[in-house]
């Protein structure tokens, strides 16, 4: 399981660094604002709305991106895994379980802790941030670094149960 910038929940990896995508084209929404309001997740997309942002200023396509990408390849949340399943709950399953992660992986935290703060002065080493990162939680993360600033963290974890309600056990890369 990857965590990463974007927040998505990533999919199982097939223990070569590479993991599967878009898995289910059947599954590929393009209204999740619409499910999580009609589930009733008016507080989750609020908070989506201000921690889950795409650069590029489409929020939603993001999250369509992210559901379609990721979300269709994580077997206990294909709809065959619910009893009694309902059309798209398993999208709310994705969003909640992924804002529920970020919302524990302090990142900005974990950095400040170090000493590594923004600034338009002061740069940092690449060993420097995955150091403060990896110190709260034991286990090593993945960054990137675009034209000389950090883009994105990913934290990995195994994940002992199902997505929904497993335990998450950080890991190594």
């Amino acid at each position: 399981m990857i965590l990463g910038r974007s927040m998505g929940c990533g999919a199982p990896d097939n223990c070569d660094g590479t993991y599967e995508q878009y898995c289910d084209p059947n599954r590929e929404y393009t209204n999740i604002t619409q499910i999580l309001e009609a589930a009733g997740q008016k507080g989750l997309l609020a908070y989506m709305d201000i921690f889950w942002k795409d650069y590029k200023g489409d929020d939603e396509d993001f999250w369509e991106h992210e559901w379609d990408k990721h979300g269709t390849c994580i077997s206990t949340l294909d709809p065959s895994c619910y009893t009694d399943y309902t059309p798209q709950q398993e999208v709310v399953a994705y969003f909640r379980k992924t804002v529920e992660l970020f919302k524990k992986l302090d990142s900005y935290s974990f950095l400040s802790a170090a000493g590594i703060v923004p600034s338009t002065t002061k740069t940092y080493t690449s060993a420097e941030i995955l150091a403060a990162l990896a110190e709260p939680r034991g286990v090593e993360v993945t960054i990137r670094c675009r034209n000389g600033e950090l883009d994105e963290i990913w934290y990995f974890f195994n994940v002992r149960g199902s997505v929904q309600t497993g335990e998450y056990v950080p890991t190594d890369p």
